[in-house]
């Protein structure tokens, strides 16, 4: 418990302490090209960072406890830097602001949308050529299964939709050739304008391959986890807590902007937990005011805050739920559109940081931390009460059966 944090009443994003190694400078050029290509590099480099960290861990010490929690988080990062890239390439001969927005309209978060776009401003033609083929047929299968970016956020979509039913032993190192390749060939366009020339490991172009060596497979789909928000609130979390501390020992200032998408996705799926999963609201009640909410952090806490101060049983004196206000309001100002660390610039393509930003990476993790312990402690005592609440409808139900009332 000694390492244990918790909310401040004075917590402030924007300090900054005396350690230099933790204070970064955030600042963008404006030019969308080439901002876009920085965040996808910068996603696609923490996404293998955290990929051959686990296939080492797991393989060398045969540790196999984080393969499959981690799965999603990477997955994540990998998609989103293909979606950075494949936008940055495209970016390069747009030039007209109508155009650009246009664009972005159109593709939202569809890869292969993105990629038929970016064949038809670059003037390429995949016919003949067998990584272009073999690109269009990766993208097309990645946007088959997550057109809208959040089957690796979320533990189902808008729909309802789960991704997988059944459970499902994926190679996490065909993941790792797959993703190295795509984002690779999709590169070398935006660097020459032309598609690679090049032999890669020939792989079944899909997001999920199955099978593979024991020690590198991530199992997914477990019954028992169905809609369960838990394992992508904690395993976003641990992502995070990794690339904080490779940022800290190695220097890998680049992933700042990963790790704080990490938890920033964390708070917002245990909002999304407490009400889902933890409130008195019936289960169509709660989806549609999650459907809503959408990705406000701040119209998620108003969801669930009175439910919490009803059964909230501290002293009157007791500021919890003041302070974890406090930093829903914060991080709310901070990032209203969940946009802030994923790009370079908001959805009318107005760029972020053009002013150099200071940031303590150790003091956005700490706050960041602190608030989804928080989160975690309040669905430990929502459903706990919701425990007893059922135990004694059950005690009741069997009292007046037996005594036939």
């Amino acid at each position: 418990m000694a390492n244990f944090i918790w909310m401040r009443s004075n917590m402030d994003l924007y300090h900054i302490g005396e350690n230099d190694k933790c204070i970064i400078t955030v600042v963008n050029s404006g030019n969308l090209s080439s901002d876009f290509y920085e965040y996808a590099g910068d996603f696609y480099e923490a996404a293998e960072e955290v990929i051959l960290y686990l296939l080492n861990e797991s393989t060398n010490e045969k540790n196999i406890s984080r393969l499959d929690s981690w799965y999603f988080p990477i997955v994540y990062l990998y998609r989103h830097s293909l979606e950075l890239l494949l936008k940055a390439s495209v970016f390069q001969t747009l030039t007209v602001p109508s155009e650009e927005k246009e664009f972005i309209g159109e593709v939202r978060h569809d890869l292969k949308q993105s990629f038929d776009k970016l064949l038809e401003t670059q003037w390429l033609t995949i016919d003949g050529n067998q990584n272009a083929e073999w690109l269009s047929k990766y993208l097309s299968d990645i946007s088959r299964l997550d057109k809208d970016s959040d089957m690796f956020r979320y533990p189902f979509g808008n729909d309802l939709r789960e991704l997988f039913v059944n459970q499902t032993h994926i190679s996490l190192l065909a993941t790792y050739d797959n993703m190295k390749r795509a984002y690779e060939i999709i590169k070398g366009i935006y660097e020459s304008g032309l598609f690679l020339d090049r032999d890669f490991k020939s792989l079944s172009p899909k997001l999920i391959i199955e099978g593979g060596y024991y020690y590198q497979q991530s199992v997914v789909g477990y019954k028992r986890s169905k809609y369960s928000f838990y394992p992508y609130f904690s395993s976003y979390i641990e992502v995070g807590d990794f690339l904080k501390d490779t940022i800290l020992t190695q220097e890998k200032s680049n992933f700042f902007m990963p790790m704080c998408y990490l938890y920033r996705n964390a708070i917002e799926l245990g909002l999304k937990r407490l009400i889902i999963e933890d409130s008195h609201f019936e289960i169509s009640e709660a989806l549609n005011k999650v459907r809503k909410k959408k990705h406000s952090i701040l119209g998620l806490w108003n969801c669930i805050e009175s439910e919490l101060k009803k059964y909230d049983n501290t002293p009157d004196d007791d500021t919890t739920l003041a302070d974890a206000k406090i930093y829903i309001q914060a991080f709310r100002n901070f990032d209203s559109s969940s946009n802030l660390f994923r790009y370079p610039c908001d959805k009318d393509l107005v760029s972020y940081f053009l002013k150099p930003q200071k940031f303590d990476i150790e003091n956005i993790a700490l706050c960041f931390k602190e608030l989804c312990n928080f989160l975690d402690s309040a669905d430990t005592m929502l459903s706990n009460i919701k425990d007893y609440e059922y135990e004694m409808a059950a005690e009741m139900a069997s009292y007046f059966d037996y005594y036939d009332f």
